[in-house]
């Protein structure tokens, strides 16, 4: 079996015990950002790769500069992300030898370079508690001169510079940016037609071996002093305590990698698992933007925006298990603050009760669904035809109150995933078989032939948000005014569209080409609703995947973590490492970020979700730990992994058989633990009780607080 092409670029240097992280080598630095090194802190990044043969790029972004112009249809245009630019670091002499390291665990990049004029290296840190970036050029080992200059990129929709995409009869350019100085600042300004702007700013600072170059970006939607409040910043930037900003820094790296750790066998997918860890918290954090298809690190792409469809929701998929709420949490509060938009993006008809979101948006979440009864949508786009953007968006949310068990977060997400299957029941009407369908044609995404009816991209996304009310209502004595009323949909819902390849893109359209997207799988993978528990559908989950995949033309990277995903649920570790060889050696760029057509971050995210599933799943109930892992990986240790109910788990597998497993209740309840351990020898510290049951189960009542460890017999 072919290796991982990764393996080729990035050498895992170091294992720390400790914390399972490594030193990554990029060798060599290539011309593009899927090549180069980064940084970021969850607002500012970046990317430090070649630019010709003479110089270095270092390219900064910020996440939240997007374009803001209001009651705009070409919301890809005149709301779309703007990339900012780079510093052109010419060194004035060939390079001859170049390479790249990303030290995790400090958090900083070092491009080291060679020239006929000796050894340069260029390290840049983002730091974490400033949106300050840290450009320094060591250059005690180069014998020539170099200049830095900021080169800007344009304030345009990067959608523009792609031939094939439709774009607006009138596009009304933003203004041109203008370079400033102010005393020892330099800095770039780029005023916006919507109003505010965003600014650039950098100064120096030099020793003889050592220059430092400090820089931040400002933005605002609506100050017009944006440049100002930039130079500000910085001016009150205290140069002079750089070393204890680098100590605060690396304390917090230090923290937020103890949150949960993994140890894998395999060095290749530890680079990896270690490398996405690392990117979450570089692109994203509670109190910043969430994460769109970029993070910090962009690259002229066809993609500016956020996608609802996928994109998101694969995202933040490995967030929960590996215990960072703290990155879950700006995806939560990106839906918080723009309720009233979701509201906007119902039809008018149903805004009184329901809520939407389309395809793709800025951080606004503004993305009409036009679908409505007795409406032609001959004229709309695809986007606008999509039903279960948003219910699906709330399978986030849901996992984030299970992980917190917080009334406050149920007392947001109810009302929400409430209204949002509003939008569903205006739509629905009974066959004469008593059946509720989908009375209007629905969009399954990205399948050519996808608008027709009952597609089961709709289908299993309501079954979850029908049966997630009525478990979330039970647990307040289902007392809502339409807890019968799901109930009776939950029951009366006509059943998934199937053939004899197993389940269809729709009622009338079988699935007959390639297709990336798993949007008519979703019952089996992320939802459950269709399990391997259900032994009268091993043989329906079976040839679904497998007529799938067969169909190769079409397939992309996230093809293939989805079916590795739905592998893990039927317990083939082997299959599913298989497939996650085939996405890393195929797809996963030199330093694990992903293309296509332009930066797209959710793929290599996706696959980190399923390396955590072979070690650890939840579905059906049942806490499921080593489920899925593969024959070769005999050693292999997780610890502080977060599950279903806020329970912590710690599991450790030696010689391919599970020894230890330790649990601790966070907030108290009842679990059911899967496991393959043979009459094990079960503690329990503070209040709690457990019973044994057939098939490895084990039934466990634990007090908030109450830690559990089960140890195989020696």
């Amino acid at each position: 079996m072919m290796r991982p092409k990764i393996l080729l670029t990035i050498i895992c240097a170091l294992i720390l015990p400790a914390i399972g992280l490594a030193q990554f080598k990029v060798a060599p630095l290539g011309n593009t950002i899927y090549e180069g090194v980064f940084t970021g802190n969850g607002l500012l990044g970046t990317m430090t790769y070649l630019s010709g043969k003479k110089s270095v790029r270092i390219d900064v972004g910020r996440t939240d500069v997007y374009d803001h112009r209001a009651n705009s249809e070409d919301k890809l245009f005149d709301k779309a992300r703007l990339p900012l630019g780079y510093f052109d670091l010419d060194l004035g002499s060939a390079i001859l030898q170049s390479r790249g390291d990303i030290y995790l665990k400090e958090a900083y990049a070092v491009a080291t370079v060679l020239t006929d004029q000796g050894k340069i290296k260029v390290r840049t840190t983002t730091l974490s508690n400033d949106n300050i970036i840290l450009l320094e050029v060591l250059k005690q080992d180069f014998r020539g001169k170099y200049s830095l200059n900021w080169v800007a990129d344009s304030a345009i929709s990067p959608r523009m510079k792609f031939s094939y995409t439709q774009k607006p009869k009138k596009y009304l350019a933003n203004p041109a940016g203008k370079n400033g100085r102010q005393g020892h600042i330099k800095y770039y300004e780029q005023a916006l037609t919507a109003g505010g702007g965003y600014t650039t700013a950098y100064l120096t600072r030099s020793t003889k071996d050592t220059d430092t170059y400090v820089i931040t970006v400002g933005y605002s939607q609506k100050s017009t002093d944006f440049t100002q409040q930039t130079l500000a910043y910085l001016k009150k930037y205290r140069v002079e305590e750089i070393n204890t900003d680098l100590k605060e820094h690396r304390q917090w790296w230090a923290s937020y990698f103890k949150a949960s750790t993994l140890e894998l066998p395999d060095s290749i997918y530890q680079g990896f698992y270690d490398m996405q860890l690392y990117k979450l918290a570089s692109a994203t954090r509670s109190g910043n933007p969430a994460m769109d298809l970029q993070g910090p690190w962009t690259s002229p792409t066809p993609w500016p925006a956020y996608w609802l469809n996928l994109n998101m929701q694969l995202a933040y998929s490995p967030t929960f298990k590996a215990n960072h709420l703290d990155i879950a949490n700006s995806l939560i509060q990106m839906i918080d603050q723009n309720k009233d938009n979701l509201r906007l993006n119902a039809p008018k008809p149903y805004r009184y009760n329901s809520i939407a979101v389309g395809r793709s948006s800025a951080a606004d979440l503004w993305s009409p669904v036009l679908l409505q009864k007795g409406v032609s949508l001959e004229q709309a786009s695809d986007g606008e035809k999509e039903l279960g953007n948003l219910v699906w968006l709330l399978h986030s949310y849901y996992q984030y109150y299970r992980a917190t068990m917080s009334k406050d977060v149920y007392d947001r997400l109810f009302p929400l995933l409430k209204e949002a299957v509003n939008y569903y029941l205006h739509l629905l009407e009974k066959d004469q078989t008593g059946k509720y369908y989908i009375a209007v044609k629905t969009y399954s995404p990205e399948y050519p032939k996808g608008f027709a009816y009952n597609t089961n991209y709709d289908l299993s996304i309501l079954r979850w948000g029908l049966k997630t009310l009525l478990e979330l209502d039970s647990e307040r004595g289902g007392k809502d005014s339409l807890h019968a009323v799901w109930d009776d949909v939950m029951k009366h819902l006509i059943e998934y569209p199937q053939n004899s390849d197993g389940f269809m893109i729709a009622r009338d359209v079988a699935y007959d080409e390639s297709h990336r997207h798993y949007s008519h799988l979703m019952m089996i993978y992320p939802f459950y609703d269709v399990n391997w528990d259900q032994k009268e559908n091993r043989a329906l989950i079976e040839k679904s995947i497998a007529h799938w995949q067969s169909k190769k033309q079409l397939l992309q990277g996230y093809s293939f973590s989805g079916a590795a995903s739905m592998y893990a649920m039927m317990g083939r570790g082997d299959a599913a490492l298989a497939s996650l060889d085939i996405l890393l050696n195929k797809y996963i760029k030199p330093n694990t970020l992903y293309a296509e057509s332009g930066p797209v971050i959710e793929t290599p995210l996706a696959a980190m979700a399923t390396i955590q599933e072979l070690c650890l799943q939840y579905w059906n109930g049942v806490l499921r730990i080593f489920p899925a892992v593969p024959s070769k990986w005999k050693d292999i240790s997780f610890s502080n992994f977060l599950a279903d109910g806020g329970n912590l788990i710690s599991a450790q597998r030696k010689n391919g058989k599970t020894i230890a497993v330790e649990i601790t209740s966070q907030y108290g309840g009842v679990l059911k633990v899967k496991l393959d351990m043979v009459a094990p020898i079960v503690k329990i510290h503070g209040k709690g009780s457990y019973t044994e049951e057939a098939d490895g189960l084990m039934m466990l009542v634990l007090n908030k607080g109450t830690k559990v460890s089960i140890n195989a017999r020696k």
